[in-house]
């Protein structure tokens, strides 16, 4: 007979009381068991010398909640070690695909095709943000040739609302389509779908003409036949004239939304002017860009956060939504007042993608770099080093600079405060972007030798598409600088905060010695939080655009504009910024409650900045005429910190069985969790 220590545990206290006594005094096993442990902080819990048949025996007993082997005497057994243990996403993947698909670096120097061999094709940006280092220098691969993987995920943003801030959006492209697409392979775990009711079969709606019935169901149906239409996909959306009267007037919602006031939005902003349908492209937005970003975000084939709740704005182009300041405000009640998600108990987080910015060419008579002093210069033709290259490769010229405050700005700080994440891109200016306690942080232009940043003598005002401007060479520009906060701490120092999440682009060819780097126009330094590739990527087009390639999945059953789904050439920091925005909601899925600056934190924590052998950075120009200047790859100072999946923390555990919550069918494995479906869960109102 060998004894082993179990512990047991009753129904309850009385019952535990019974069942020691008869086990102490042999009257219940036909022999005197040991009570090893009484545990008397519990009452009804203890631990007791027995043989596995014995053990047993106990576990028949009704009155036995549970009965195990005791883990702190068996280590050996219970041996999870503290990697295992941690709440952490890291080392969790799973395959996007079932097989292999191609991916490209510099594709347009490939052999790119668009047969059945490319079907799923994506650029570099899906593989690249997996690993630290670049898997084409890790591999030895040139950058023309592709690299047969599949690529890997930890989550695809799902139970993230995701808003594609820019200039409209076709979503009638098989990027956003869940059903019928043609020769269509989706990834495992892909949900399709959106949050309203209809089970539409186009994945992607607007905030302002849809996120009126997705905040506020009870109004509109409450009068559907006067209220509600359904949209060519099949989802049951609000009519164009119930949606904006529910932003503009507060008796067409219902009571609880009242407060926010009413927000005279742009009454000509339609579903066929902003993102068109299967039967055709936006009549009024161009869209082209807006697309483009749309498919880098949460793109079936070339977005990371393909499960997210996909939302998109036109922000900017004909027919835009009233103005920014009428997009920020909308965005930031979306964010407010949009429903509780049963699963957690809580909103879900919200991020907007802005590849977009303010900037102009500027002139003026003096330039003050690291000095209180102005020193003079003749003109554009004589401008010193630093200034020279600014706009020079991507921007005609245009550089930005910090804007004065404005409507516009505080609609802006507003929205960032209220917890929206707000990505941006950098810019496209070659410029270098300072934090406040850079040198370089007050280098301006002015008309005047002895002015401050802030032009107290009147001498100049600037101006960037009407909005004054201070002629800042180094700091953020706007958007880049949205939300900006100075506050004073107790020691009287001055601290500045920047809620935007601040994307530089990479470049799709390496430097003569192979080393990854950062695209020419680029716009770098100490204030870019990441850098995400960029230069060449794939994206969905609206129609026949520059260097578009047909796709093998181009159509399905209901499309019938005149060009099939084509992907294109996209680059900037205007592709950088999505890419970023799709591949952080799937770290922010898993840390629901996250600031921007925890999310910065990690950022700063977890992404690792890129060896020097494998990323090119380059020496910081220190002078105002310095040669570092003109050599537009370098980081001047900045960290060579790229996107990539590191560490992930799991701050919000995956609900169990909360109301609402419906189990799919096959588990995949997540680390020390098993999530049902693989985290294919939307909840719909």
């Amino acid at each position: 007979m060998s004894e082993k220590y179990y512990t047991l545990s009753t129904n309850t206290a009385e019952q535990f009381d019974e069942l020691h006594d008869q086990l102490v005094n042999g009257s219940l096993l036909s022999r005197i068991i040991v009570c090893e442990n009484h545990t008397d902080h519990s009452p009804t819990r203890g631990e007791f010398l027995l043989t596995d048949d014995e053990a047993d025996t106990l576990k028949q007993d009704h009155r036995v909640k549970f009965i195990n082997l005791t883990p702190a005497r068996y280590p050996e057994i219970f041996n999870a070690t503290e990697d295992d243990l941690k709440m952490e996403v890291n080392g969790a993947d799973y395959g996007r695909y079932t097989d292999t698909v191609r991916n490209y670096h510099d594709w347009g120097n490939s052999a790119i095709t668009s047969g059945i061999d490319d079907l799923n094709r994506a650029s570099a940006q899906l593989i690249r943000c997996k690993q630290k280092r670049n898997p084409w220098v890790a591999t030895s691969t040139a950058t023309n040739q592709y690299i047969e993987r599949n690529p890997t995920q930890q989550g695809a943003g799902e139970n993230v609302d995701i808003i594609c801030m820019d200039n409209g959006t076709w979503i009638g492209h098989t990027e956003f389509i869940n059903t019928g697409v043609v020769n269509a392979v989706n990834p495992q775990d892909y949900i399709g779908g959106n949050v309203l009711p209809g089970d539409g079969y186009c994945d992607v709606l607007d905030v302002l003409l849809d996120g009126p019935y997705y905040i506020d169901p009870d109004w509109f149906d409450a009068d559907p036949g006067n209220r509600l239409e359904t949209r060519w996909d099949g989802t049951i959306v609000p009519t164009e004239t119930a949606a904006h009267n529910w932003w503009r007037d507060s008796t067409q919602r219902s009571a609880q939304f009242a407060e926010f006031g009413n927000i005279l939005t742009n009454t000509g902003y339609t579903r066929d002017g902003s993102h068109g349908s299967n039967s055709t492209y936006p009549t009024v937005a161009s869209a082209t860009h807006g697309t483009q970003c749309a498919s880098l975000i949460y793109g079936r084939t070339h977005g990371w956060a393909y499960n997210a709740n996909k939302w998109h704005m036109s922000l900017y182009s004909n027919g835009n939504i009233g103005s920014f300041e009428i997009g920020f405000d909308i965005c930031k009640i979306f964010h407010l007042y949009k429903p509780v998600n049963p699963l957690y108990g809580t909103k879900d987080p919200t991020l907007g993608s802005n590849s977009w910015g303010f900037r102009a060419g500027k002139s003026s008579s003096f330039y003050y770099f690291q000095s209180a002093t102005g020193t003079a210069y003749p003109g554009s033709s004589d401008e010193p080093e630093f200034m020279r290259w600014m706009g020079y490769d991507g921007d005609a010229g245009r550089w930005k600079s910090e804007m004065y405050d404005n409507s516009m700005t505080e609609a802006g700080k507003e929205l960032t405060d209220s917890g929206f994440i707000f990505v941006v891109a950098a810019g496209n200016s070659g410029q270098m972007q300072v934090n406040p306690d850079d040198p370089n942080y007050d280098n301006h232009i002015s008309d005047d030798s002895n002015d401050g940043v802030y032009n107290t003598s009147g001498a100049q005002t600037f101006l960037s598409f009407g909005y004054t401007v201070t002629g800042t060479t180094n700091r953020r520009g706007f958007p880049q600088h949205i939300g900006k906060t100075e506050s004073q701490t107790l020691q009287g120092n001055t601290t500045v905060e920047f809620p935007a999440i601040n994307i530089g682009a990479l470049d799709d060819q390496f430097s003569g010695d192979g080393r990854e780097r950062k695209v020419n126009y680029s716009d770098m330094g100490n204030a870019i939080d990441l850098y995400a590739p960029a230069d060449g990527t794939l994206a969905a087009t609206v129609g026949l655009y520059g260097t578009d390639i047909a796709r093998y999945d181009d159509t399905y059953a209901d499309l019938s504009t005149t060009y099939d789904s084509r992907d294109t050439r996209f680059s900037g920091t205007s592709a950088a910024c999505p890419v970023a925005c799709g591949f952080l909601a799937t770290v922010m899925q898993y840390n629901r409650g996250w600031t921007y600056n925890d999310l910065r934190n990690w950022i700063e924590s977890n992404v690792d900045i890129q060896d020097s052998a494998d990323f090119y950075d380059g020496t910081r120009g220190t002078t105002a005429e310095g040669t570092e200047w003109s050599d537009r790859n370098r980081l001047q100072g900045g960290d060579a910190r790229v996107a990539f999946l590191g560490t992930v923390p799991l701050t919000t555990p995956y609900p169990n069985d909360t109301v609402g919550y419906v189990a799919p069918t096959t588990p995949f494995l997540r680390g020390s969790l098993t999530v049902r479906g693989g985290l294919g869960i939307r909840y719909k109102n």
